[in-house]
């Protein structure tokens, strides 16, 4: 058959390998940009890969069989606030290093040292066997943090027990300062902190920098948890929640 197409042997024997070679090495570049984008479909990580047509038709066939799929989006359901929310009472404690260059930036120190504040903050964490979320609570002025709570539902009932919890343990503080979620805009929260003649305070909407001291405890918690796909269940997270913040 090789001489009567005018060719040798062997490069009849070498093209199935030469193809499953470049399929293999797709589909690795498949799942390597399937990580980095894992809502996006074959057809979407082939135009961020620059493939033609016929090499997305033939790798979306592979694809089908090796089960690369964009991963389903979660859409949360956004509770209503039970109360108006208050204003950023923390804002007169951030003040220009100098007032005369603004360009300096701002002086931080007195809303840690002098407020007597807390913050609180709750974020979500997606292990193998579900998603949890986990509210937390946290003094401005040590960066402790006071109390955490770890729940399937991110609710007022969820934040309030974090807050609770951290109320049991220590003074109660001068304001007590959020973003303007419905979780920590509840009729329990502002119940709780008018018994403990607490001032409620929120940052403006669309400034999450406003709770910042808050949004950088968080992260660095999550990073300490790691790779959340490490997580079997709920115990082991729990575990791993513990070590991170003690």
């Amino acid at each position: 058959m090789a001489k009567a197409v005018g060719v040798g042997r062997t490069s009849l024997y070498g093209r199935p390998t030469l193809r499953v070679d470049k399929d293999q090495k797709a589909m690795r570049e498949l799942r390597s940009a399937h990580a980095q984008h894992p809502l996006y479909g074959v057809r979407r990580l082939a135009i961020h890969l620059g493939w033609s047509e016929n090499k997305t038709r033939r790798i979306r066939q592979l694809a089908r069989v090796d089960a690369v799929r964009a991963r389903k989006r979660y859409h949360y359901y956004r509770g209503r606030a039970e109360i108006a929310a208050p204003v950023n009472h923390l804002h007169a404690y951030a003040l220009f290093k100098d007032i005369a260059r603004p360009q300096d930036g701002m002086d931080y120190r007195p809303m840690a040292q002098d407020a007597n504040a807390w913050a609180q903050d709750f974020t979500y964490l997606r292990i193998r066997n579900g998603m949890y979320y986990l509210a937390l609570v946290m003094d401005l002025a040590t960066r402790e943090i006071l109390s955490w709570k770890l729940g399937t539902n991110h609710s007022s009932m969820l934040t309030h027990i974090a807050l609770v919890q951290a109320l049991r343990n220590n003074p109660s503080p001068r304001i007590l300062h959020s973003d303007r979620g419905s979780e920590y805009m509840s009729e329990r929260h502002a119940s709780t902190c008018l018994r403990f003649g607490i001032q409620l305070s929120a940052s403006k909407p669309g400034k999450p920098w406003q709770n910042g001291f808050m949004e950088r405890t968080v992260k660095s918690v999550k990073e300490e948890i790691g790779s959340l796909t490490a997580y079997g269940d709920v115990d082991e997270l729990y575990v791993g929640i513990t070590n991170a913040i003690y």
